[in-house]
């Protein structure tokens, strides 16, 4: 099975550009990559900060960019930029009927569970009762092994500046979700604009890097300093034993070998 995740597209009005990146040119660049080599894939994951300054405009662009390719079945939450009651206004099918922007769904003989954690006015995430009790039924609901997709990672980094706007009330979160860790075979976040894998709590993780800047690697100030490469998604296989996370960035590759070389005679025995 493969599972598409894309993740912090951070779009803004058409014609205009987030720190001289023009994040619709990346994003169609990634989805005319992913309609071409990932049409097979059984869900396309956008894990949250859909705008930069969560603008109606900027929503309308991410839905009108997204109605011009053929894409897998698409899934979207919300992050840290962007605003839940514009994104329902313009995603309203991505909302569920208690107003969060989370939900399940199948995955064959697993089961995706995409959370939602924005909280208003500040740049770290968490879950309230309501979404920490909606997570708790999901993962009761059943015997599939689980992959979870959200924006904020409650792992620590040692970015200190990420680290400060990681999800909040963590001890929480892993109360409702311990009973189950046994099934719970992957998490997937954003938010950190770095590609980053590990394992909390003994569960593994991946972060995606998102389409947009990058932050730096610097580990000694509270500082966010931004660079520019290629925007990235990530292409997850899971079959019954493993799960493998491919960070895919969108650029010009030139081919500098081919192996076995078929331009040369075969040697004589």
């Amino acid at each position: 099975m493969k599972i598409i995740q894309l993740t912090d597209p951070h779009l803004v009005p058409k014609g205009t550009l987030l720190r001289g990146i023009d994040p619709e040119a990346r994003l169609r660049a990634c989805l005319a990559e992913i309609e071409v080599h990932h049409f097979d894939a059984a869900a396309l994951v956008i894990s949250g900060d859909v705008t930069d300054l969560a603008d109606r405009a900027s929503y309308e662009l991410f839905r009108d960019v997204v109605a011009e390719f053929a894409l897998p079945p698409l899934h979207i939450t919300v992050g840290n930029h962007d605003r839940r009651s514009v994104f329902a206004a313009v995603f309203p099918e991505h909302l569920a009927s208690d107003g969060y922007a989370h939900r399940r769904f199948d995955l064959g003989d697993h089961v995706g569970l995409l959370l939602d954690t924005l909280t208003s006015g500040t740049h770290s995430g968490a879950f309230d009762r309501l979404r920490l009790e909606w997570l708790r039924a999901q993962l009761a609901d059943g015997h599939h092994p689980v992959l979870i997709f959200m924006h904020h990672a409650p792992v620590r980094v040692g970015l200190k500046r990420l680290d400060h706007i990681a999800l909040q009330g963590e001890d929480e979160f892993w109360h409702v979700i311990a009973p189950f860790k046994s099934r719970i075979r992957h998490m997937f976040f954003g938010h950190m604009h770095r590609n980053v894998a590990g394992s909390w709590r003994g569960i593994p993780f991946t972060v995606a890097a998102g389409l947009t800047h990058q932050v730096m690697l610097d580990f000694q100030t509270d500082i966010v300093r931004h660079i520019e490469v290629e925007p990235y998604f990530s292409v997850i296989l899971v079959n019954g034993r493993d799960v493998v996370v491919h960070p895919h960035a969108i650029r010009d590759a030139r081919i500098i070998d081919i192996i076995p070389d078929t331009t040369r005679p075969a040697s004589a025995p």
